[in-house]
């Protein structure tokens, strides 16, 4: 069984869901070639008018993911520019957020929960929580918002996606 930790409670679930991401985008991809329609079009799809087009949830996603293990492990997250725009450029973002994920070890997080984690929300909002509050009202449920309105924008715009392919990965079904 594996001990309930910091690094239990979030990597695990980024790599899954960045994996199954990329996985959505292959689906989305092949919708595009089987149709004849513009990948571009998907990309900059969105459910509402006021709200952050696919690249840009897909942006956030990975954002989040990254910047809060290395927050945890008390370094400083690299950078991603929110120029990466093209379905290329977004995979190899999501690789490199899984990349980062992966690079933090459970022992870099050891004592995180009592830790105070110092971020910006926005420009001009600056945020202190505990390492705990950070990672479960702040970092997991923006995560899972981003990620979760990838999967919808996707959905919405006919890729044939179910709950199975949500939860790809995040557990093992027993054997019948």
């Amino acid at each position: 069984m594996t001990k309930l930790s910091m690094h239990a409670l979030s990597a695990p679930m980024y790599v899954t869901l960045l994996n199954n991401l990329n996985t959505w985008l292959d689906k989305a991809e092949a919708l595009a070639t089987e149709k004849k329609f513009d990948m571009e079009a998907l990309l900059g799809a969105r459910l509402a008018p006021d709200m952050i087009p696919l690249r840009g949830q897909i942006g956030l996603a990975t954002a989040w993911a990254k910047n809060c293990q290395c927050r945890l492990a008390g370094q400083t997250p690299p950078d991603f520019p929110d120029t990466d725009v093209s379905l290329e450029q977004l995979r190899a973002r999501i690789a490199r957020a899984i990349d980062i994920v992966k690079s933090i070890s459970a022992a870099d997080l050891e004592g995180a929960e009592a830790k105070t984690i110092n971020y910006n929300l926005g420009p001009t909002i600056k945020m202190s929580q505990s390492g705990m509050d950070y990672l479960t009202k702040m970092a997991l449920p923006n995560f899972y918002f981003h990620i979760t309105m990838a999967y919808a924008i996707l959905r919405h715009n006919g890729v044939a996606l179910g709950k199975q392919d949500f939860l790809a990965g995040a557990f093992e079904v027993p054997a019948q």
